[in-house]
């Protein structure tokens, strides 16, 4: 199990390991810009259409426009709306959050996945921004495992080397969405799931959106 950061920490929430960062950084947004506008019909593997949805993706990443400090802010910007276009932030935070999404009310449950999913985009894109070098991700499986549900196994190539990824999705109004992310065995799901867990023992629903909230703001 990942070790949990200790309570008395600013903010109990963390990035994962290293190795397990990089590979779900790259894949975060490559992986969003690969599953954008397939048919949730259609159970075939990504074809050439999406490949160029890639490296739409990869181009801005790549783009010498946003290299001055500057542009950045404007680069992230195109990142996010790629991320929030094709992540389902909604179902990873009701998964997150487990048997602890019947502790929040109607209105804390929208609220949270709104800070969450703002923390998330901030964490993972601005480490994305400073760490990408060139990094590429191939297809090597897809595959739909139940009604509305599907599964795509890839590989993040870095510095000549192979991280397995995995991707978990569903149909949401004819699209595919993501909602869990997994690299080198190790979930996105189940890593934030086990740190808002021990979070939520001592933490009231209103308190922990607090707490992403004030870590915005930092």
């Amino acid at each position: 199990m990942l070790p949990l950061l200790p309570m008395h920490r600013a903010f109990p929430l963390a990035g994962p390991p290293q190795k397990v960062g990089r590979a779900l950084l790259s894949a975060a947004l490559l992986l969003a810009a690969m599953l954008v506008m397939t048919p949730a019909a259609n159970a075939s593997p990504p074809g050439d259409a999406v490949r160029q949805i890639i490296e739409d993706g990869r181009r801005i990443l790549k783009d010498p426009y946003y290299r001055p400090a500057e542009r950045k802010p404007l680069q992230q910007e195109r990142l996010r709306a790629l991320l929030y276009r094709d992540f389902d932030f909604a179902e990873f935070s009701r998964r997150v959050l487990a048997d602890k999404w019947a502790l929040f009310s109607p209105a804390q449950r929208e609220e949270f996945v709104q800070v969450f999913s703002r923390f998330l985009a901030d964490f993972y894109l601005s480490r994305l921004q400073r760490s990408y070098t060139d990094e590429t991700v191939t297809v090597s499986d897809q595959a739909i495992i139940a009604s509305g549900k599907a599964r795509v196994r890839a590989n993040v190539i870095w510095r000549n080397r192979k991280f397995p990824i995995e991707i978990r999705l569903h149909d949401r109004g004819g699209n595919w969405k993501m909602y869990d992310l997994s690299a080198l065995g190790i979930s996105a799901v189940q890593l934030y799931r086990a740190q808002f867990q021990e979070i939520l023992r001592t933490q009231s629903p209103a308190e922990v959106i607090d707490l992403i909230r004030g870590r915005l703001q930092e």
